[in-house]
């Protein structure tokens, strides 16, 4: 081996035993936390103390040993369930931004709880990727009890839903979603003409399930989403009659170098009166604003196109 690369993994391996010494280092004193004898308005109390805390400005990096012991202890009142070290040390990486590998069965789901549950604290709100909807919903029904008993609220999201449903469920402290349906969701968002049609919040933390799944092969499959249906023939047809009643110059501008038509404020006065819409910029209108547009480029910049008998192409 060359040994410059084998200095290098050297370097790795020391710098991985030092940071799993650091991650068993925290475990034991997340263990040492012991809330057995603690009653449940005890671990309200302290869960309360730490979104205070959180919301204060503490680094949360300050808060995880507290945090993460009323986790286990929440999982296993709630859920029967005790965290085993190596699901703490996971649940550590998570917080520090690191891919963690867990194989089916060594419980990945209550691993991710913990850096969850920390990051939610701040009430800037939590989104854990999932790769399908029953895998979204199986989770925030399965941990739901643990995010509750520490109260925090945590919500699903299924594709289907109404709007109002997912703006509760994206309000939540704790979101369970797939991968697809909150990129769909962003992008509706980014096309949607009144704020209140929105559903995302500003973005703050999220946890990556079967990330190899998402970030890679999912990832190869862009997201794509269309506006409102297009408009019937009739539409077609009454704006086109709109356009040709526009007359040039005193109505719009036509800059055939740049192939765009723009109209003056006559020629919006006049559209206005056409179309009895009242104001044509007001958010409402934007449809019938881009369907005159279109209207225009057709009738000022589109040819008719026809192929002769003898075979040569005709512009008219």
């Amino acid at each position: 081996m060359n040994l410059a690369i084998k200095l290098i993994q050297d370097f790795k391996d020391r710098d991985t035993r030092q940071q799993l010494k650091g991650y068993r280092e925290k475990t034991e004193l997340i263990r040492k936390r012991n809330l057995e004898a603690w009653d449940e308005k005890q671990l309200h109390t302290e869960s309360l103390r730490l979104k205070k805390e959180a919301k204060s400005g503490t680094l949360l990096d300050e808060l995880l040993i507290d945090a993460y012991a009323l986790v286990c202890e929440a999982a296993k009142r709630t859920l029967g369930l005790q965290p085993y070290d190596v699901q703490i040390m996971a649940a550590i990486a998570l917080h520090e931004g690191f891919l963690i590998e867990q194989q089916t069965g060594e419980g990945k789901t209550l691993s991710a709880v913990m850096p969850a549950y920390l990051h939610a604290l701040t009430g800037e709100g939590v989104h854990v990727l999932t790769f399908n909807d029953y895998l979204a919903n199986r989770d925030a029904e399965w941990m739901g009890p643990i995010y509750r008993f520490l109260g925090l609220t945590v919500n699903s999201v299924q594709a289907g839903m109404r709007l109002s449903e997912k703006q509760e469920a994206y309000n939540a402290d704790v979101t369970y979603v797939t991968a697809k349906e909150a990129g769909f969701d962003y992008l509706r968002d980014t096309i949607a003409l009144n704020e209140a049609d929105t559903v995302h919040r500003p973005f703050h933390y999220v946890i990556v399930d079967e990330a190899d799944s998402l970030l890679l092969d999912e990832a190869r499959v862009p997201l794509v989403i269309a506006g409102e249906p297009g408009s019937s023939s009739s539409d077609g047809i009454r704006f086109a009659e709109v356009a040709r009643q526009l007359r040039q110059d005193e109505y719009y501008d036509f800059d055939e170098f740049q192939r765009n038509v723009y109209l003056s404020e006559a020629g919006s006065a006049k559209a206005e009166l056409l179309l009895g819409c009242g104001n044509l910029y007001e958010s409402h209108n934007s449809h019938l604003l881009m369907s005159l547009n279109c209207a225009l480029h057709a009738e000022l910049l589109l040819k008719k196109t026809s192929i002769t008998s003898s075979g040569t192409v005709r512009l008219s």
